[in-house]
C-alpha cells in the first residue's frame, strides 16, 4: 500500500473521531459549566476552539515536509492538494498558528490554576495581557512568513536536485515551500515552533510541582472541591504531554484528541452531564428490549 494512502485514512480516522470530540466538549464548556467557572471557561473555550480548527487544517493538509538544502518542500496529499501552491502554502502556515496558539493556550490555563492556587487570585489585567499574547506572537509569526513574494519554482528546483529518484514533478506535479532555511524570518518562526513543544512541558512540570506543593504542604484558603478539580487538571495536562512525547511529527496534533476525552472525564459538571446522558440512553435501551424479551413463538 502506497504510503500517501496510509497516511489519508489514518487522517480521515483522527478527523472522524476528534472533531466531533470537540465539538461535544465546546457544547459542554458553552453550556454546563457552573458560574464559578466564568474566567475558566474562556480558556478552555480559547483551547477547544483552536483545537478544532488545528483539526480542520492538518486534515485538510495532510503536509508531506521535505527537506532540500537550503529549502524546504511541502507537498499536502489532502484536500488542499488541488488547491494553488498560494493558498496552500498559506493555510500550512495558519496550521502552525493554530499550532502555536493551542500550546499556549493549554499553558495559559495551567498559569491561571497557579495563579489562583499559589497566590490565591489571577490578575485581571495579567491573564488579558497573556491572553494576548498568546494571539499576537502567533499572528506576528504568520503575517512575517506569508508576506510575497514566493519563489516556489526554486524550491522545485532544489528538491529534483537533492531527490531525482522521487521524480516529485512526474508523480506529484508542482509543488511550494520555503526557498531559504537561512532566512531571519524562517529562522525566527522555525525556532518558536519548535521551542514551544519542549518549553511548554517544563513550565507544566514547574507549575505542577507548585501546585501540588501549596495543596499538599500549605493550608489554602481554597475549598476541597476547588483543590479537587485544580489536581484534576494538572494531571489532564501531565497525561496528555506524557503521551504525545511518545508520538513524533506529523501526529503533534494527537493532543487535539486526547485532551477534549480527558477534559470531560476529569472536569465534574461536563462528566456529570453524560454520565447521566449514558444513564438515560441505557435505561431507555432496557425498557425497549424488556418487552420484547417476554415475547413467546
Amino acid at each position: 500500500m502506497d504510503v500517501s494512502m496510509i497516511v489519508n485514512y489514518y487522517y480521515v480516522v483522527f478527523g472522524v473521531v476528534s472533531f466531533p470530540l470537540n465539538l461535544i466538549l465546546i457544547f459542554l464548556i458553552w453550556t454546563k459549566s457552573p458560574i464559578s467557572f466564568s474566567t475558566y471557561r474562556i480558556l478552555l473555550l480559547n483551547t477547544s476552539i483552536n483545537e478544532t480548527f488545528l483539526i480542520i487544517f492538518s486534515f485538510l493538509l495532510q503536509m508531506r515536509i521535505i527537506s532540500a538544502g537550503e529549502s524546504v518542500a511541502l507537498l499536502p496529499y489532502g484536500p488542499l492538494q488541488i488547491a494553488s501552491l498560494e493558498v496552500s502554502f498559506i493555510c500550512y502556515n495558519i496550521y502552525n498558528l493554530f499550532l502555536c496558539t493551542t500550546n499556549l493556550s493549554i499553558l495559559l490555563s495551567m498559569y491561571y490554576r497557579y495563579s489562583l492556587i499559589c497566590n490565591g487570585k489571577c490578575e485581571n489585567w495579567s491573564l488579558v495581557r497573556n491572553f494576548g499574547l498568546t494571539w499576537i506572537v502567533p499572528l506576528g509569526m504568520l503575517i512575517a512568513i506569508i508576506i510575497p513574494p514566493y519563489d516556489f519554482p526554486t524550491v522545485i528546483m532544489n528538491t529534483e536536485k537533492a531527490y531525482p529518484s522521487y521524480e516529485l514533478l512526474k508523480t506529484y506535479g508542482e509543488f511550494g515551500g520555503f526557498k531559504a532555511t537561512s532566512g531571519l524570518v524562517y529562522i525566527i518562526n522555525t525556532t518558536i515552533l519548535m521551542g514551544i513543544p519542549y518549553l511548554l512541558p517544563i513550565f507544566i512540570l514547574i507549575w505542577r510541582h507548585k501546585i501540588f506543593k501549596q495543596i499538599n504542604e500549605v493550608q489554602t484558603h481554597l475549598s476541597e472541591r476547588t483543590k479537587k478539580s485544580s489536581l484534576d487538571l494538572v494531571r489532564r495536562i501531565h497525561i496528555e504531554f506524557e503521551m504525545a512525547e511518545f508520538i513524533p511529527f506529523p501526529t503533534c496534533v494527537i493532543p487535539c484528541l486526547i485532551d477534549p476525552i480527558l477534559t470531560i472525564f476529569y472536569v465534574a459538571p461536563y462528566r456529570n452531564f453524560v454520565t447521566r446522558r449514558q444513564r438515560s440512553i441505557a435505561v431507555a435501551m432496557t425498557v425497549s428490549v424488556a418487552p420484547s424479551s417476554n415475547r413467546t413463538i
